[in-house]
């Protein structure tokens, strides 16, 4: 959603590592290769992914193998995405449950939709491979699930706050779920210089600092919401390894064991890939990827403060409908 500035993009620890960022305007170009001064490939930017909005982590199977929508069939996308935008229930397309959700004027639709059918892109199908048997038969904490199921998508018990999952209670979307746009704050902040790659989502309020410097990853013991990153440049192209997920960011039944590898390359002056990489032996049959494209709109987009915390009187909300469930399921014993 757009909302007044906060007036600062960056938290105290993102500024106090990358003071020797160059400002924005102030990078050294090489033609296509958009080099930083020190020669390093550049990242650097504000980005959305307003774009992917409409299209699915998980490729309908109608389409089978094919990556991308006809003219015709993304015609009619952005027609839709238009009348997602209008703030009255009668003319919305049928079926758009979302919008049951959230007031029309939360979401953010683009002018100019990708015509993806999928952001899953291997395997070819554009589908999540299948759980593995162990994994079809573990139990897990619904509480911990994230971008699946649990917290206010699940059917609870809700007897308090912990009974919710992290993005419930404005902690954290997890990786790899915060790269995948839904609803709105679909934009990331890219900032680096020799040593940290520094990146921060809008929603919710997240950040990651990478070290470039080859050092060592955290110590198995230590598990963290975001994991731990480890960066390193082959060619063009910045490869982030993550590991020691925290269980309590449980990713579609992936905790512990999870291990993403993210691979960053700048397209072209208004566009940077992400290709992200999900692992987990334990609980899929296969690696599987997903890719985003995010686009710089200097005219529109910035970074503004997701003050989730602040404001999340939601959470009081659903905890007060749950006791009222309580007292009717009590007075209906009686």
């Amino acid at each position: 959603m757009r909302r007044q500035s906060s007036g600062f993009l960056m938290g105290a620890v993102i500024a106090a590592l990358l003071l020797s960022a160059p400002a924005e305007g102030q990078e050294a170009r090489d033609g296509a290769q958009f080099r930083t001064p020190w020669g390093d490939p550049d990242l650097e930017g504000i980005w959305d992914t307003d774009a992917l909005r409409s299209v699915p982590l998980e490729r309908d199977p109608e389409y089978g193998e094919r990556a991308v929508i006809t003219d015709e069939e993304l015609a009619a996308r952005a027609a839709r995405e238009q009348l997602r935008a209008v703030d009255d229930p009668s003319v919305r397309p049928d079926g758009d449950r979302e919008n049951l959700r959230t007031p029309v004027h939360w979401d953010e639709w683009s002018d100019s939709p990708s015509p993806r059918t999928s952001l899953i892109v291997d395997p070819p199908d554009g589908r999540i491979p299948p759980l593995t048997l162990a994994a079809q038969h573990r139990q897990i904490d619904p509480s911990t699930v994230i971008g699946f199921a649990g917290g206010s998508f699940g059917d609870g018990p809700f007897n308090g706050a912990d009974d919710f999952n992290p993005i419930d209670r404005c902690i954290t979307r997890g990786l790899p779920n915060t790269w995948f746009p839904s609803i709105y704050n679909n934009g990331f902040q890219i900032v680096q210089n020799r040593d940290y790659v520094a990146i921060l989502y809008e929603r919710l309020h997240e950040h990651r600092i990478i070290p470039l410097d080859g050092r060592a990853p955290l110590d198995a013991n230590i598990r963290t919401w975001f994991g731990d990153s480890r960066g390193r440049w082959e060619g063009d192209t910045l490869v982030v390894e993550v590991t020691n997920f925290s269980d309590q960011t449980n990713y579609r039944g992936a905790g512990v064991a999870l291990e993403l590898t993210e691979r960053y390359s700048r397209v072209d002056a208004e566009t940077v890939r992400v290709e992200i990489t999900v692992n987990d032996p334990s609980t899929w049959t296969r690696p599987w990827t997903a890719v985003i494209e995010g686009k710089r709109d200097p005219s529109y987009w910035q970074i503004f403060e997701y003050a989730c915390h602040e404001a999340n009187y939601n959470m009081t909300f659903m905890l007060e409908a749950a006791r009222a469930e309580d007292r009717a399921a009590e007075e209906q014993q009686r």
